[in-house]
């Protein structure tokens, strides 16, 4: 991953993504802290009981984004990941 930490204000471009996770709700605590240990994650609502979240990802790579995106399916107990949006921000300057 980048070492480079901009925001969306002084980035050229900048991707969200939202994605449905779903996972084993014995692992839900785990699963939710290594996605918040993500760099740009956020996790805006969920259901511990049923093992599904919404997160938010964010990135000025389109490739790191992707990177963070995949790394999802890596994580101990996530059984699924559905990608429901996408936005580039192209600033003008």
């Amino acid at each position: 991953m980048s070492n480079i930490n901009l925001s969306p204000e002084s980035a050229k471009d900048w991707h969200v993504v939202g994605l449905i996770v779903q996972g084993n709700p014995e692992k839900f605590a785990a699963i939710r802290t290594a996605l918040l240990a993500i760099e740009h994650t956020e996790i805006p609502t969920f259901d511990e009981k049923f093992g599904k979240m919404v997160v938010v990802m964010q990135s000025h790579d389109q490739h790191i984004l992707l990177d963070n995106m995949e790394s999802v399916k890596d994580i101990d107990g996530v059984i699924n990941v559905s990608l429901v949006y996408h936005e580039q921000d192209e600033q003008k300057k």
